[in-house]
């Protein structure tokens, strides 16, 4: 029998994905997964996701997918294969079977919270190789570094043996933003936006007594250590600025509600 491995997968935003109904639509945010190849050579997939599309910012119910290589068009634009020995690779089985005893909640999905995401790190997390508990970064595309540097603490050199990047698949995040408020988030639709085709208003210091707030609390002001909204990730220049709420598209919440907040 041969060695088992984890093959950690990630789905970049764009990427056609066909719903359990048969509808097929663009992936808005990309999607995490993971999938354990047994010695034996079978292979058990497992995601995490709304167990129907998500209309709301609000909790909905959640299940395990089985059906991630299938649904999503193409090779996964990054994998990171781990060799596991047979002992982890039970411990993933069992994850995947009941994940609830090992402290995730399977009924509820939520993007920020409980997603995809977090889903795959609690998987790690049953083998030694996410000792800190770490729960990943909101975008599944955020993760890609982390997957690829994680230790194996049973295989010596940490077990990583390959790395594969589709670069055929769609559009790639460092090439386009997307708010983070959009149908992932909500029940409003916002379209891809290039960065050059989001103007930027340079201010010194912010407007006294005045805080833009954006999504999960951060501030849209970027002033006063040099630093921008254009960050090295979206080839951005340095210097203080800021966006204005209208250049982020960000509409409403499902509920009608603004996302302005001063």
């Amino acid at each position: 029998m041969g060695n088992a491995f984890l093959k950690l997968h990630i789905e970049a935003p764009g990427t056609m994905y066909r719903h359990p109904n048969g509808d097929v639509s663009p992936s808005l945010a990309g999607h995490a997964w993971m999938e354990l190849v047994n010695s034996d050579g079978n292979s058990i997939p497992a995601g995490f996701g709304p167990v129907e599309s998500k209309t709301g910012v609000a909790s909905v119910s959640g299940r395990i997918i089985e059906t991630d290589r299938e649904s999503y068009a193409g090779d996964s634009y990054f994998t990171a294969t781990y060799v596991v020995t047979e002992g982890q690779a039970k411990a993933i089985e069992r994850f995947i079977a009941r994940p609830a005893e090992y402290g995730f909640d399977k009924d509820h999905y939520h993007a920020a919270t409980n997603s995809c995401v977090d889903f795959v790190w609690k998987g790690l997390e049953q083998v030694g190789m996410n000792p800190e508990r770490f729960e990943g970064d909101l975008h599944p595309m955020r993760n890609i570094e982390k997957f690829s540097s994680l230790k194996n603490p049973l295989i010596p050199g940490g077990g990583l043996i390959g790395i594969e990047k589709n670069e055929e698949g769609p559009r790639g995040f460092d090439d386009y933003f997307q708010s983070p408020l959009n149908d992932w988030w909500s029940g409003t639709p916002n379209p891809w936006v290039a960065p050059q085709e989001m103007p930027q208003t340079s201010v010194a210091e912010p407007p006294a007594g005045e805080i833009l707030v954006g999504p999960l609390g951060v501030s849209n002001y970027f002033s006063g250590s040099n630093a921008s909204a254009w960050d090295d990730d979206y080839g951005g220049s340095s210097g203080g600025g800021y966006f204005d709420f209208s250049y982020f598209n960000f509409g409403s919440f499902a509920d009608g509600t603004d996302y302005h907040a001063h």
